[in-house]
């Protein structure tokens, strides 16, 4: 009866791990998933950043058919009218709730870069986070191993205790 009540202890202690690391594959999992929407994030960042750095270049000159895409593709700075063709400056707005507020290029700039800052900050993190989260995991992992192969051996060594028993009682 012991042995047997040993050997449920140790299965619980396998559960019990195997419990956490399904846990820390979540977590790795919803980082993954935070990591692509920061990535994303920066992405988009990025290509405002390019295309505010376009208005500016055009200096009153008609802008390409691909600055105007890369415009309309620009969501965080929302770029409503381009009068560069007139030789007037580009007409840039932000979005503040429901309302459209006109900003200034190069204060919108700042901002883009604000906050490619503070997205890269939170990649590094993210990163670092997953990272550490995967090497806990494979630790785990060889841990779970160990106390599986531990377990199996034991119940080999118990067969064997029990074939002996019962070879002396026959």
């Amino acid at each position: 009866m012991a042995d047997g009540n040993i050997g449920q202890q140790a299965a619980s202690a396998v559960d019990a791990k195997i419990q956490e690391f399904q846990a820390l594959q979540e977590e790795i999992g919803k980082s993954n998933h935070k990591l692509g929407t920061l990535m994303a994030q920066r992405n988009e960042n990025e290509l405002v950043k390019q295309v505010s750095g376009a208005v500016l270049s055009l200096a009153g000159r008609p802008a390409p058919l691909s600055y105007r895409h890369l415009i309309i593709a620009a969501q965080e700075l929302d770029i409503c009218q381009l009068e560069a063709a007139e030789g007037k400056d580009a007409v840039i707005f932000k979005q503040v709730g429901p309302v459209l507020i006109k900003n200034d290029l190069s204060e919108a700039k700042d901002t883009v870069e604000k906050r490619l800052e503070f997205i890269t900050g939170e990649l590094k993190k993210t990163e670092s986070f997953i990272q550490t989260k995967e090497t806990q995991a494979q630790e785990l992992a060889q841990k779970i191993q160990e106390m599986q192969m531990a377990m199996q051996r034991a119940a080999v060594e118990a067969a064997k205790v029990a074939a002996a028993q019962q070879q002396q009682t026959a």
